[in-house]
């Protein structure tokens, strides 16, 4: 392969100019600078390596997206919720002129520890632990959704309250019987947790379903429900037969609170094979807000989890350094037509 002397001798300069050329062309005369670009091209020179750059600037100006838990990037980008929050990120990496990397670290294999980016943004982390990598490489970085304390970025919406609006607009209605699908972490079948047991954080996952878990649990409190006596079907958004399970365990259930958008509107349409109406015979609530929620029939109530608004803080966050922060956003339920007063 030609090389930086190569072209120099070939446009009779110096290596300096061709390096300035490619590098820094305003510092380089237009008539050096045209011919150092023709003898280039007659030599197939399409200018330094940037893994050579990389090293030598110590930038890359790209930015990395770890994915939750084992997830790789297939799972990444077939999640319509981690997608919005690539949307964000992606945002405001344009807006930059950085790359986005999505940086698979499934089965703790390294990539944080290797991966060709300036900065990282883990998505949903359930142990701190987990940044470590990023940390010692000295790499500025953002964790998504748990509370990270004061000496690392971070960006979570308030979970807790978003659920507690959506229990309490379910009570409001007259509901007094429902049913949770909560959130499952790992590829796997869906866990019935049946009522009358009590509700520790193994029946919802991350810290922010934890939190969610809460939510619900406060809004009942406040009619005398206890939420150990609500049936929870525990399973992955991508579960087929989470639904279906849902729907058998609590037949009676007038209202259904899903912790996973996806999960909701799966809750809805196998309703609608049963013969229910919905939102007539039951109502569902879920969390996040995709465009599926909006286009489901009828479209799903939910609360809105802020996705690509967190990816744009994140983003900004790594690329624009400073202190740590930490931002906690609002959530807003909004409502549509997946909910309606009981009638039974």
């Amino acid at each position: 392969m030609p090389t930086l002397d190569d072209v120099g001798k070939a446009a009779g300069v110096s290596r300096g100019t061709v390096s300035n050329v490619f590098n820094h062309p305003d510092l380089v005369r237009p008539d050096v600078r045209a011919r150092v670009e023709a003898a280039a091209r007659r030599l197939g020179y399409d200018g330094p390596d940037p893994r050579g750059r990389a090293l030598r600037d110590g930038k890359v100006n790209a930015v990395g997206i770890v994915p939750p838990g084992n997830w790789g990037v297939v799972d990444a980008m077939r999640n319509p919720v981690f997608r919005e929050f690539m949307l964000g990120v992606a945002e405001v990496c344009d807006a930059a002129g950085a790359s986005l990397v999505i940086t698979q670290d499934k089965g703790g294999n390294g990539g944080v520890r290797t991966a060709l980016v300036d900065g990282f943004i883990f998505g949903r982390i359930e142990h701190l632990a987990e940044v470590e990598p990023a940390r010692l490489r000295r790499l500025p970085f953002a964790v998504i959704d748990i509370d990270a304390g004061a000496e690392m970025n971070s960006v979570r919406v308030d979970a807790r309250a978003g659920s507690l609006a959506a229990a309490r607009h379910l009570i409001g209605l007259g509901h007094r019987r429902f049913g949770i699908v909560s959130f499952l972490r790992d590829f796997g079948p869906p866990r019935f947790h049946p009522p009358g047991r009590p509700r520790g954080a193994d029946a919802a996952g991350m810290p922010i379903d934890q939190e969610k878990l809460r939510g619900y649990a406060e809004g009942f409190a406040e009619i005398g429900l206890s939420i150990d006596d609500v049936p929870i079907v525990q399973a992955h958004p991508w579960e087929s037969d989470a639904a279906k399970l849902m729907l058998d365990v609590a037949p009676d259930a007038t209202a259904i609170l899903s912790m996973s958008a996806m999960q909701g509107i799966a809750v809805v349409q196998e309703a609608r094979r049963r013969g229910r109406s919905v939102p007539r015979d039951l109502s569902v609530v879920g969390f996040n807000d995709i465009p599926e929620a909006a286009e489901t029939d009828p479209p799903l109530t939910t609360v809105d989890g802020m996705g690509m608004e967190k990816g744009r803080i994140a983003a900004r966050m790594v690329l624009e350094g400073g202190p740590p922060r930490n931002e906690l956003l609002p959530t807003r339920l909004l409502l549509r037509g997946s909910t309606a007063e009981a009638m039974r």
